[in-house]
């Protein structure tokens, strides 16, 4: 199976909202963490793979709006678009 990849360099605003608290735990949240460790923070800079695609668009569009479309869009509308990549 290949892996596709995208790099998108987030500005501080970017960073800040996905640093943000994350209430609880689930799937959401893990996606969350894991996509706030792969920051390099000095740069900006996040490679996403095609999973982490898949699954910022399924949270941001599957489960009903609680926060995390907004949240989403905040952070990857710049990269992906308002849809985020759909």
């Amino acid at each position: 199976q290949e892996i596709f990849m995208k790099k998108v360099v987030l500005n501080q605003s970017e960073m800040n909202e996905l640093k943000k608290p994350n209430a609880g735990s689930g799937g959401w949240q893990s996606l969350l963490e894991g996509l706030e460790r792969k920051v390099n923070y000095q740069t900006g800079e996040l490679t996403l793979t095609d999973s982490d695609l898949e699954r910022i668009q399924r949270y941001a569009f599957d489960y009903g709006n609680g926060g995390w479309e907004s949240r989403l869009i905040a952070v990857f509308g710049r990269h992906l678009g308002r849809n985020l990549g759909r």
